[in-house]
């Protein structure tokens, strides 16, 4: 690797860190750097998945000291997004890639507009009595979003935190960090997989574990102090792109 490549990557990375910490989305970004860079798309989800480990673990340990959210549901759900991480990257999925990008795009758009049509979706604490059908519901959509995130896993975060204010009726910035301590469990299980398989490039996988710390320390930063408002917006504008960019590339 050269010095001109590492300075893409690790500048590609911490942006896509510090997005990807506040609202998730940024492996739609850092996918496309990795393998315009000259990694092949495997290799590319990879090592961005072994990255993504200390993006969202270092995500999840800073927003739990500025906002506390509860682990006892984290590890709940994470146990669920484990196995299907698990199988996502062990099998091959019977559903085309290309079909997969495009249900998941469509979800994107249907999320964009339920935002918007919630004017105060996110904003504020809502409480929810969830009964056993609905602890059972989110585990199922866990294991599913799981098996998505080890497959592939670009905007799993952002999926994660629309469920997460959805039915729990957490606001954007603790969902968030809910989200991160999940996605850095699913992304060990990934990433192990990978590895055993070879499929880390650890040259570059190093360089933007790098950025991506650093893009986590300021992306929690940012989302403390620009608040629910501004990122509810951020999620918006990342959602409609993520959804593009899965339709299209």
């Amino acid at each position: 690797m050269d010095f001109i490549t590492a300075i893409l990557l690790f500048s590609g990375g911490l942006f896509s860190g510090v997005i990807n910490t506040i609202v998730g989305g940024g492996s739609l970004l850092s996918i496309p750097l990795l393998i315009s860079l000259g990694l092949q798309p495997h290799l590319a989800i990879g090592t961005n998945r072994f990255a993504m480990v200390f993006n969202t673990g270092v995500g999840a340990i800073d927003y739990h000291k500025k906002v506390k959210f509860g682990i006892k549901l984290a590890l709940f759900l994470s146990v669920f997004a484990s196995i299907g991480s698990f199988l996502g990257a062990n099998i091959v999925l019977q559903i085309d890639e290309n079909i997969l990008k495009t249900i998941i795009g469509i979800l994107m758009l249907i999320m964009v507009g339920i935002t918007i049509y919630k004017k105060k979706f996110g904003l504020e604490e809502r409480h929810i009595i969830l009964t056993t059908k609905s602890y059972i519901s989110i585990a199922v959509l866990s294991f599913l979003l799981g098996i998505y995130g080890g497959f592939f896993g670009a905007g799993i975060s952002t999926m994660f935190t629309f469920m997460f204010v959805s039915y729990f009726g957490t606001s954007f910035i603790k969902s968030a960090g809910i989200t991160r301590f999940i996605v850095a469990i699913l992304s060990m299980i990934a990433s192990l997989i990978f590895l055993i398989n070879l499929k880390i490039d650890f040259f570059f996988g190093i360089i933007l574990a790098i950025s991506f710390i650093l893009g986590a320390k300021i992306g929690v930063k940012m989302a403390v102090k620009a608040g629910n408002t501004w990122i509810r917006r951020l999620f918006i504008i990342l959602a409609v792109v993520s959804s593009i960019n899965l339709f299209f590339f």
